[in-house]
This record gives structure tokens, C-alpha cells and sequence, in this order.
């Protein structure tokens, strides 16, 4: 499965530009995200429509709304909706797609969380949003050569001051995570480093015991590894192809 784009809702539903990309029709957003599958995670607060055809959920960011539409031609996902009360944390997998009142994402995972996956979602949805960030003021500059965000530019007429509105959009919404996020311990931010070890091991994948060596070694608890690593399990960043290894997805 292709990655997933994590972008704010304060940002994603600014998104009027659809762009081909890796053969793809996506969804363009002002920092020059490319969004066709998109990970979200935020509160549920409302839920409209009828349960046997479609319903329209709302679910919210520090930065906005997104609007999860599901339809009888996914029956799994209404009935998930359907089955969780509001208010509540959920995670959508989804694909973003552009509408009228702006755009709206067709779930094909939806799952109640915690407010623990909700922070640590923040939390990489504002790095990766940083990430475009630079990118963008790069290109504003004439420097780089970030395609997306040479699109973005002329697409938005991207200005400097475009560039600090969705950098305090980004600061606004990690305003909410505690300063003891869970995927941080003794200083390291164990989601990284974690990734970064995923990363370099490649298809072969890394077992779990030497993650949780690694993380021992850097001086943090296992429990607090494992949460780590359960975060990153639960948002899709990995996934297990067997009992104990751990691949990047």
C-alpha cells in the first residue's frame, strides 16, 4: 500500500488543486502535500445521515474539520462509523477527494483510539508539515528543487506570509500535546530513532527484541519503547509481516 499523507484539517481543506502525481490524480495542498491516501486522526463529534446509505462524520483537528463520507459501497467502514458515539478519538485511513463544500475523504479503515495516538498524530503531522515548510520557503527563495513545492507556489501564489500562517497553524495544534509526549522518554524522541533503524534495515525488516535493545541502550524504559513502537503500529508507519519483526511501510 502507498504511504499515507498526514495534513492538518486547517490545511487539507484549503486543497482545490488536483494534480497527477506517481500516476496518480492528488489532491494539492498550499505546503505542497500530494495527498491521494490520507491518515487522520482527530475527535469525532458528529455523525449525519442515515446508517443504511451514507453518513457524513466530522471529525476534528486543533485546526479544523475533516469530512469522512462513507456509503453503502463501503458497509464495513458505515457500519464502524455507525458503532462509535460521539465525542471519541478515531484514526481514518482514506482516500482525499475534492467536493463542493471542499474536499472530503472516503475512509477504507476507521477505528476508535485514544488521546495518546490522537498526540503522537500531532506530533508527525507537525514534523511533516515543517518538512514541506522548508520546502516551500526554499522555493521562495529559488532555491531547491522540490517539484510539489514549485506547484504549490504557483497554484496558491504562495507568499512568505503564506509560508508563518501554516507554520502557526502547525505550532497551534502541538500546542495541545503534553510536553511529555509518549513517544519521547528521557529525552530521545524514540519515534525517530525507531524509524530511522526500521528504515535502514530495509525489507529485511528489524525484529522486535534489538528495537527494544536499541531503546535500552539509549537509556529508555521498555515500556516506554514499547509504546513507541505500538504508536507507530497503530498509525501505519509499520506494520509486522510475522511475530516480532517489524518492517517500514
Amino acid at each position: 500500500m502507498e504511504a499515507a499523507a498526514r495534513v492538518f484539517a486547517g490545511e487539507l481543506g484549503r486543497a482545490t488543486r488536483t494534480v497527477k502525481h506517481g500516476g496518480q490524480d492528488c489532491l494539492l495542498t498550499p505546503s505542497g502535500a500530494c495527498v491521494h491516501l490520507v491518515y487522520l486522526v482527530g475527535a469525532l463529534t458528529a455523525v449525519e445521515g442515515d446508517a443504511r446509505t451514507a453518513l457524513v462524520a466530522r471529525v476534528s483537528d486543533p485546526t479544523g474539520v475533516h469530512l469522512v463520507r462513507a456509503t453503502a459501497r463501503e458497509p464495513e467502514q458505515l457500519a464502524a462509523i455507525a458503532g462509535i458515539a460521539p465525542p471519541a478519538f478515531v484514526a481514518v485511513l482514506g482516500y482525499a477527494e475534492p467536493g463542493r463544500q471542499g474536499p472530503t475523504v472516503r475512509p477504507i479503515q476507521v477505528a476508535a483510539v485514544n488521546r495518546a495516538v490522537r498526540d503522537r498524530w500531532l506530533v508527525r503531522t507537525a514534523d511533516r508539515t515543517a518538512a514541506r515548510l522548508e520546502a516551500l520557503a526554499a522555493r521562495l527563495r529559488g532555491e531547491g528543487s522540490d517539484e510539489l513545492a514549485a506547484e504549490a507556489v504557483a497554484a496558491y501564489r504562495v507568499t512568505p506570509a503564506t509560508v508563518e500562517e501554516l507554520r502557526a497553524m502547525a505550532e497551534q495544534a502541538l500546542g495541545l500535546v503534553p510536553a511529555a509526549d509518549a513517544a519521547r522518554a528521557d529525552g530521545v524522541d524514540l519515534s525517530a530513532l525507531l524509524l530511522e533503524r526500521i528504515d535502514a534495515a530495509g525489507r529485511d525488516g528489524m525484529e522486535q527484541a534489538e528495537l527494544l535493545a536499541l531503546g535500552a541502550g539509549k537509556g529508555c524504559a521498555k515500556v516506554k519503547v514499547e509504546e513507541a513502537l505500538a504508536g507507530l503500529l497503530e498509525e501505519g508507519e509499520c506494520y509486522m509481516p510475522r511475530r516480532g519483526l517489524i518492517r517500514r511501510a
